[in-house]
């Protein structure tokens, strides 16, 4: 099962084995609220503004930087594939369709 996100006709998802950067969020409660809101909505359908896309970005980056060694390349390479498409909703001013399973 994957949480699948749509920003105009570029696609990307969190699979099973990449929602393990949620257990890192929540060691550090309401440090990274925006992946908190996002993991709170993980299993329903909503609408990302490309103002909080920006605000993943930042959160996506600091969450890498504070648990980075902890994940190895696997993670860098998770954060910066989902860092990669918020970032291109934001700066092309496109909202993100979300839909979990």
């Amino acid at each position: 099962m994957a949480f699948d996100m749509y920003a105009g006709e570029r696609h990307e998802a969190i699979y099973d084995q990449d929602e393990y950067i949620f257990v890192y969020v929540s060691e550090v409660p309401g440090v990274f609220p925006q992946l908190e809101a996002l993991r709170s909505k993980f299993y329903s359908e909503f609408s990302i503004t490309p103002e909080v896309a920006g605000l993943l970005v930042h959160e996506l980056l600091a969450l890498h930087d504070r648990f980075g060694a902890l994940g190895g390349k696997g993670q860098g390479a998770l954060v910066l594939r989902l860092a990669q498409f918020f970032s291109a909703a934001v700066r092309n001013n496109i909202g993100v369709r979300c839909a979990g399973d």
